[in-house]
């Protein structure tokens, strides 16, 4: 059975968004509160196929709550999933599937401000949690069977050498480090291939036989969220765009690995 375990930083909430759910929604700020938006997201099609998952907060304790989650855990911006347990794991829940041979079909780890990279924080910190998090799979039961994907929300800056590919008309942002860890993945391989934060659910659905999250939402709710979807705001500009999961364009990192 393959694990997949995904690790983005923080905390750049409309590519979040994304990664759960391919689109932002018409979403352009961080001013999200839980509980809010209602369309579909990988969590409902992994619930919905019986496929199972676990978010594990990497830095928060036991008990954690829906507002601590803010600007770290975009899950807890949807009304479906605000308050299930399984969004509220602490790091040691992590360690202790590992051990115990419990870890889910799908895991995502979620670091909190201090371990994120992001400015102010210490990069050298973030790195040590990180090659903690791994280690700790790769000497494991579950690392023959796991692929983890590492990446981050946003970049570290406001330039990029290479021009973002115009791939619709909202276009891409400029490139995020993203590694491939697994030991199916191919050693020393750079690609070239087209990536956004769609890709990763593409990855997890070509390996489950799920359908997109673009086959199933047709539209949103204009009225939710009120404050930060354009589409409910009546503007013209930045309409919510459908899921990217069904874009042929995007890789899936099947070319990532040797199976």
């Amino acid at each position: 059975m393959w694990k997949l375990l995904l690790l983005p930083a923080w905390p750049n909430d409309p590519n979040r968004l994304a990664l759960w759910s391919g689109t932002s929604g018409g979403n352009t700020t961080n001013n999200i509160s839980g509980g809010q938006l209602d369309w579909p997201t990988i969590a409902d099609v992994l619930d919905q196929h019986n496929i199972s998952w676990k978010c594990y907060n990497l830095g928060l304790g036991t008990g954690s709550l829906p507002t601590q989650l803010e600007g770290y855990n975009a899950l807890a911006y949807f009304k479906n999933w605000v308050y299930d347990p399984r969004l509220y794991l602490p790091e040691s829940s992590y360690y202790h599937d590992l051990k115990n041979g419990t870890l889910p079909q799908v895991s995502f780890l979620i670091t909190e401000s201090l371990i994120s990279e992001h400015p102010p924080a210490d990069i050298q910190q973030g790195q040590s949690k990180m090659k903690q998090i791994i280690q700790a799979l790769m000497n494991s039961s579950a690392w023959n069977s796991s692929a983890l994907f590492f990446t981050y929300d946003e970049g570290g800056g406001y330039f990029d050498h290479v021009a973002p590919p115009q791939l619709d008309a909202y276009g891409l942002g400029f490139r995020v480090p993203t590694l491939v860890i697994s030991p199916y993945a191919r050693r020393g391989y750079v690609s070239g291939q087209l990536y956004e934060h769609s890709s990763i659910l593409k990855f997890i659905e070509r390996r489950f036989g799920l359908p997109t999250l673009a086959s199933l939402n047709h539209q949103f709710d204009v009225n939710t969220p009120g404050q930060n979807n354009d589409a409910a705001q009546g503007n013209t500009y930045g309409p919510p765009a459908p899921p990217r999961d069904g874009l042929a364009q995007l890789g899936d990192f099947y070319e990532a690995f040797n199976f």
